[in-house]
């Protein structure tokens, strides 16, 4: 977000991640250069911004809270689903007989 202008929202691509952090507060950041697609030139230079950055992105899969993931000793995945009956926790998924999935 560029403070100047808080609802327009802007792509571009990070292009330098320092490699030495700054600690302040026991929070390390980077500086990131990214360049961003500016064609009407709003954005000048030196001007600093709060970003996002996506890594990676997914669509059509199920999001699954982490507080739902099981791992056993062998650190394979199961989930607990809870019963809609009741909205306690039910069954594991997959059952222990079921072949592992990803």
């Amino acid at each position: 977000m560029v403070e100047s202008f808080k609802d327009k929202k802007f792509s571009g691509k990070v292009t330098k991640i320092s490699p030495l952090g700054v600690e302040k507060d026991n929070v390390t950041t980077f500086e990131v250069r990214v360049s961003i697609h500016n064609p009407s030139g709003e954005l000048k230079a030196n001007m600093s911004a709060n970003a996002e950055i996506i890594l990676e992105e997914k669509k059509n899969v199920l999001l699954v809270p982490e507080a739902a993931v099981i791992y056993d000793k062998q650190r394979k995945t199961s989930l607990e689903v809870p019963d809609p009956a009741t909205r306690k926790a039910g069954a594991r998924w997959p059952p222990s007989s079921a072949s592992p999935t990803e």
